[in-house]
């Protein structure tokens, strides 16, 4: 029966796909191991994300400068300034959201970013 042959290789590539492809042999990280992995990656997203939300701060700035010096483009400028500053405010709040799931499983041996 050569369908039962097939349905053994496609359930031993299936179990394959489960296994842990580590040619080295050693065990995968506990989870303990994997969780501090995860919480340390948050907190460089959190930084990261309040580091582009500081830059388009200071880009909406320069916007609302440059619409008080040259007549000609002020509404332009202030256009650009008004979705600078919303893109601001949304980096914030998503750096935010890491920052309360960074604490909420985190177990305080982490710094907290600055601000």
């Amino acid at each position: 029966m050569p369908t039962d042959k097939r349905a053994d290789k496609r359930a031993d590539k299936r179990a394959d796909k489960r296994k842990p492809s580590d040619d080295t042999g050693a065990t995968p990280p506990a989870a303990d191991e994997r969780l501090r992995g995860l919480l340390a990656d948050l907190t460089q997203l959190q930084q990261y994300l309040s580091e582009r939300g500081d830059h388009t701060y200071e880009l909406a700035q320069r916007f609302l400068a440059n619409a008080k010096r040259d007549s000609s483009s002020r509404a332009y400028d202030e256009r650009q300034a008004t979705m600078l500053e919303y893109q601001h405010y949304i980096w914030r709040e998503i750096a935010g959201r890491v920052n309360k799931l960074v604490e909420l499983y985190g177990d305080g041996d982490q710094q907290p970013p600055a601000p």
